[in-house]
């Protein structure tokens, strides 16, 4: 589709670099660390009157030993069962009583919890925090109570057909790495996992210095004085993460057939370079301009145009050791999923043989930089985004990203995409077929 006169001349007046703000650039931004050895980043902006708090831990599913797989899921559970404090459940009754909100996520890399005030109450998301840093209680009966709740979890995400095809497509991508792991773990390391053993996990990495703590929103000076109060006189003990190899290569194209639920999914897998790694921006772009929205190849080919699929889209999967391309396609009733894997190879072998057309270039990068924005647009958002950027280790990272997207042009492009999207290279397709069939 064409750009409009009207949106070409928009495209040359403002070019689209100017609406990528950093997150420096919304506020303030304030960064320390305390003699505990806590990171400290405070983002002063004053949108409306709310702040978010997020504290991120440097661990995960990757830093779990043989045996002990969903050990950080089960630990981010248990922070909300109980310190010394707040009893099991209060810290989620107290939120709600203050008019709060919070949440906590666990990934192969980090654990983050976070807290969203009004900015005259914010100050209890720290006392919190501190309490369950130094003080968890672990009670064995929460503990055994909790682990049946993720099991149930696991089997749920085992049930639900998109999430079972999506860990199998995981474990074959990331053969004997931690990525392939699932987070939750699995019921026999589940079964083993006891208070003594959480416990421990606990007092390894939930230490300040192993931590960083991001306040954003309606602050004022006083902030990092109630934050040095509360942290400072933690004491300091530094921790040594182990050190986890990258992913490792994959030989030629792997396979994998499923049955489960009532009409065919596919997952296409293609390793991708981690954040850091010069390609990763245009490959962020290419994914874009693959499955990115209503106007992507994908969408038109499969959906709008072939109707072949229910949906169509394609994503860049990014973690810190690695990342991986997958194209995912929901197969319209009776549909042929031999034919959908046929296009695909089509659309794929298109991106390497022919470089992108100008007008689809400067759309795909128009898109690109709306979801930045659109990400953007919340003060819990712009915390999150901060935490993880500093996790890290450059709170610029996320900008720089759609900064060096908008500057591959379509030859750059194409290199990348015969590197890249070439399946018999390395990859994993994935299909989970009708159980009726």
């Amino acid at each position: 589709m064409p750009l409009h006169p009207a949106e070409a001349a928009l495209w040359r007046a403002s070019p689209l670099s100017h609406a990528v703000r950093g997150l420096a650039s919304a506020g303030n931004v304030q960064r320390q660390r305390l003699a505990s050895g806590l990171e400290v980043c405070l983002i002063t902006n004053r949108q409306a009157p709310i702040v978010t708090t997020v504290l991120l831990y440097r661990v995960g599913g990757r830093d779990e030993t043989a045996g002990r797989s969903g050990a950080a899921h089960f630990l981010e559970h248990m922070m909300f069962k109980g310190s010394a404090n707040y009893g099991p459940g209060e810290i989620d009754r107290r939120t709600q009583a203050q008019g709060g909100s919070n949440n906590a996520f666990t990934s192969h890399d980090l654990t983050a919890y976070y807290f969203s005030f009004a900015a005259d109450r914010w100050q209890e998301a720290l006392a919190i925090e501190r309490d369950r840093m130094t003080a968890l209680t672990l009670d064995p009966a929460e503990v055994t109570s909790e682990r049946q709740v993720i099991l149930e979890e696991l089997a749920m995400y085992r049930d639900e057909p998109w999430d079972a095809l999506e860990l199998a497509v995981q474990a074959e991508l990331f053969p004997g790495h931690p990525y392939g792991v699932p987070v939750l773990g699995t019921e026999p390391d589940l079964a083993a996992l006891d208070r003594e053993s959480l416990a421990e996990f606990h007092q390894r990495f939930y230490r300040p210095a192993n931590a960083l703590l991001v306040v954003a929103g309606d602050i004022g000076p006083e902030t990092a004085q109630r934050i040095e109060a509360e942290f400072a006189g933690l004491p300091s003990a530094a921790i040594a993460r182990a050190t986890v190899a990258g992913a490792p290569a994959l030989d030629g194209a792997r396979r994998l057939e499923r049955r489960h639920g009532e009409v065919a999914r596919i997952v296409l897998a293609l390793p991708a370079p981690p954040p850091e790694h010069p390609d990763h921006p245009g490959l962020r772009l290419l994914a874009t301009l693959l499955g990115g929205g209503r106007t992507s190849r994908l969408h038109r080919a499969f959906v709008d145009v072939g109707q072949l699929c229910l949906a169509a889209s394609c994503g860049l999967a990014e973690a810190e050791l690695a990342a991986h391309l997958a194209c995912s396609f929901e197969v319209l009733p009776d549909g042929d999923e031999a034919e959908v894997e046929r296009r695909l190879e089509d659309e794929l072998a298109a991106l390497r043989d022919q470089p992108v057309g100008d007008e689809e270039l400067e759309r795909g990068k128009q898109i690109l930089v709306a979801d930045w924005v659109f990400q953007q647009e919340r003060i819990h958002q712009q915390a999150i985004t901060a935490a993880l950027a500093l996790a890290h280790g450059d709170l610029e990272q996320p900008e720089k990203i759609v900064r060096r997207a908008l500057e591959v042009d379509a030859n750059a492009l194409q290199d990348l995409a015969r590197r890249y999207l070439d399946p018999r290279a390395g990859s994993v397709f994935g299909v989970s077929l009708p159980e009726d069939e």
